[in-house]
Parts: structure tokens; sequence; C-alpha cells
């Protein structure tokens, strides 16, 4: 039994070191033909069905029972697949991928126009390739080139700058666009000289004759040769023209003009409502004092450069007044309409015994305007510098008239109104007949009183 077991067991690690001996283990590098680096990422296909990609090395193992030859595949992006039969005996493999052939084309357009740039010389060269080509009506050109190189790139055109880049090659084609400078490309800028700011619309000239108008940046692109001397000339509304003899140099490309603002005259003049001049009204322009009114309400400015301005009025009694205005042409001649101000006024109507006389009705220059508190009180605001006819009305007590006048420069008022009560004569004759009927009662009330101590005095003792 024991042998038997034994021989079982013999039998059985000789077949498995038979099936062990038949595995092969196929050890598959992969890199660039032309560099010889690892190529990582790489996917490897047996018969068809994917087994697994190469590590950071390049390399990938496979273990088969080594019975049959083997349909290998390599693919990788930006490569040529890459396909071949193994030998089933083989155990190392060294697959060369060759880039795919690709498309790089250029696109070249005038910096100044836009437009694209015919008849102009393209040369590349790289990874074995060396090419030359001329662009076209529609400004490209375009290489047949490896995916993944890198390439040196030349553009020359008559009247533009010489260009040279350089062009990583993708995985796939690729589009490069340029932009190509002319030669005698010369950029004029008008600025503000004091905030640095584009002039949009300032007219320059060259030797006299117009060139053009700048655009929203302040430019003007011209072409103008190079190391020749130019008369330039740069105007704009409520500006200073500026204008200078200039030698352009064969480096120069920008050429920057700062414009001083032109001054102008500005006079405020302050009127109060009435139309009578205010004298020592502040004036203030962008929020700043510049001075203040003289006798006739005027004060003036006689260089205030051209822009928008905030211009304020402030007078004690009065209410500021502001307006924005645009500075420019021949200046500014600004009327200021000063309003006076409204004062807090309280109207207290009460009786003759100083008492308060609620829900009077106040009457204003004729108008109705409310009615008093239990305290007597109105308030209202009114406007200073006037008098006013305030009038109390009420049942029971004569009607009161007062004029009164609020002094310029008033916050707070007071309208005081006495009011006398009206003659009621049926009042009167109800206060008589009360009396009357107290009195009245009263010599009743002693008659009777007479009455009873008459009776209870003590009869005298009868006489014998």
């Amino acid at each position: 039994m024991v042998k038997s077991r034994l021989i079982i067991v013999l039998l059985a690690s000789c077949l498995l070191l038979c099936c062990t001996a038949q595995a092969v283990t196929l050890q598959i590098s992969v890199v660039d033909e032309k560099t010889g680096s690892a190529l990582v990422d790489a996917s490897v296909y047996v018969d068809g069905d994917y087994i697994g990609s190469t590590a950071s090395d390049g390399t990938y193992s496979y273990v088969h029972s080594g019975k049959k030859d083997l349909r290998l595949k390599v693919v990788r992006s930006g490569y040529r697949d890459w396909l071949d039969y193994v030998g089933a005996d083989r155990t190392s493999l060294a697959v060369n991928m060759v880039r795919k052939d690709e498309t790089l084309t250029f696109e070249l357009y005038d910096a100044g126009t836009l437009k694209p740039v015919a008849g102009a010389l393209v040369r590349i060269e790289g990874d074995g390739v060396s090419s030359s080509g001329t662009t076209g009506s529609s400004g490209s050109a375009a290489f047949t080139v490896r995916a993944g190189a890198l390439y040196n790139v030349e553009v020359r055109a008559s009247g533009y700058y010489d260009l040279s880049k350089t062009v990583q090659m993708e995985n796939s084609g690729r589009v490069v666009q340029y932009w190509l400078f002319s030669s005698d490309l010369l950029a004029v800028q008008v600025r503000d000289g004091a905030t640095s700011a584009p002039i949009e619309g300032a007219e320059v000239f060259v030797d006299s004759s117009r060139a053009g108008a700048t655009d929203v940046d302040g430019k003007l692109p011209l072409h103008l040769q190079r190391e020749k001397r130019y008369s330039l000339k740069a105007t704009a509304p409520d500006y200073q023209p500026y204008q200078e003899e200039r030698y352009l140099d064969a480096d120069d490309v920008l050429f920057l003009v700062h414009l001083s603002k032109s001054a102008y005259p500005v006079s405020i003049t302050a009127f109060s409502e009435a139309m009578k001049p205010v004298e020592g009204a502040e004036v203030f322009l962008n929020g700043t004092l510049q001075g203040k009114t003289n006798q006739y309400g005027r004060f003036a400015l006689s260089d205030v450069h051209a822009g928008t301005y905030q211009i304020a009025v402030r007078a004690p009694g009065y209410g500021d007044w502001s307006e924005t205005r645009q500075v420019s042409g021949k200046g500014e001649d600004i009327v200021a309409e000063l309003k006076y101000d409204r004062a807090s006024v309280t109207i207290r109507a009460e009786g003759s015994d100083r008492k308060a006389v609620a829900d009077a009705v106040i009457v204003i220059d004729g108008q109705a305007v409310g009615v008093t508190d239990s305290l007597g009180c109105f308030k209202t605001a009114l406007t200073t510098n006037r008098a006013y006819a305030v009038t109390a009305t009420r049942e029971g007590y004569e009607n009161i008239t007062v004029d009164a006048e609020i002094p310029l420069g008033t916050t707070e008022f007071t309208v005081p109104l006495v009011m006398e009560q009206t003659f009621n004569p049926w009042v009167v004759v109800a206060g008589i007949g009360v009396v009357a009927a107290v009195v009245l009662g009263a010599a009743l009330l002693v008659r009777r009183r007479r009455a009873g101590q008459s009776r209870s005095r003590p009869r005298g003792r009868d006489k014998l």
C-alpha cells in the first residue's frame, strides 16, 4: 500500500516537471527606432488579444506554453503598428517602433493688415528632414514630418522681418500660425500727457500730409522708410498740437506721442432764488475748493484743462448746488441758482389762558396744511428768507393771522398764535340762569332754616 502511494507521487512529480519545462518566458523590449529610447505604455497583443503594456523601461514579459509560434503586435500613439511572428522557443525580442508621418502646416499673416502673406519661403530641418516650400494665396505651406520630432523653422518674405522658430511635433498633425511684421512698419501711439490714457481719433500728419487717425488704443500703423528724417505732427480735440522733426533709425518700431490738455476759462456766477448775487459762496471743482464768489456773485478760473468736472457751489443759508460739466471749446460760463435753506417751523396755538388749543386748522399763505396736536403744535418745513401769513382757526375761537418772517440761515423757528374765545350770548343767559337758580335755592334754604328754628323754640309758662 505504501509503495503504491509512493509510485503515484513520483509519477505526479515527473509530470509536473515536464509541464514546467515546456513553459517559455518572452522578454519584449520596445524602443524608438531613431533614438533607441525605451517606449512606455506600448500595447502588446498576441494572436489579436491584448495581454498588457510596457513598463517605464519599455519592457514586457510574456509567459506562454512554448508549443506554437506567436503572432505579436505592438501599438503606440504616434508610431506605426509593429506586427510579426515570433518563434515558440524565443525568449527575447527587440521591437523598433517607427514614427508615423504627420502633416505640419504653417499659416503666415501680415501683422498690420491681418491678411495672409503669399510667396513667403518656409524652410524646416530636423529628424533627418530638410525641406522648404512657398506659401500660396492662403498664406499656408504644408510639410510631411515625423510625429513627436523637433524641427527648426525659418521664414523669409520680401518686405518683412525674417522669422526663426522651433516647432515640437505632436502625435498628430499640427497647424502653426505666425505674424510677419513689415520691415518698414512704424506704429505711432498718441497718449494723454497726464494720465497716459490712449487717445482715440487723434490726427497724425507726416511731412504735412494726413496719415490717418488713431484707433481705440491710440495707435496708427505707418509704413515709413527707415534711416530718414520726417516731420511728425499729432492733433486731437481739447489737446495742444504736437510737432517734432524725427530721424527714424533702422530699429525704430514705435513712436510715442504725449499730448497736453488745452486750458480754457471757466466762470461761475451764483444767484439766489430772488436772482440776487450771492457773495462769499465757495466754489469747488471735483471736490477741491477753488475760491469764493465776489460781491457780484462771480468767480473765474482762467486755465481749466479740457475734461469733465463736478462743479459745486456752497453758501451759508443756501442748499448746495452741483452740476457735471464738460469743459471744452471756448470754455464755460456757468450760472448757479442757490435755493434757500428750509427751516423746521413749529406753529403753536394757545388760548389767552396759555392752555394749548388742539385741533386748530393751520393755514399758510391761504393753503390749509394741517391741524394742531394735543399740545397745540403743528410742525412743518418752510423756506427761509421770506415772510408767511400764518392763520389758525377753530370753533369757539376767534381766527388769528400773523406774519412770520423766517430769516436766512435759520434752522428752527417757532410761530406763537394766541387765540381768543368767541362771545356766545346763550352761554351768558345760561350762566345768569344758573346764578339765579343758585341764589333762589340759597334763599329758600335760608327761609326753611329760619322756619325750623322758630318751631323749635320752647313755649313760655302759662300765666296764673
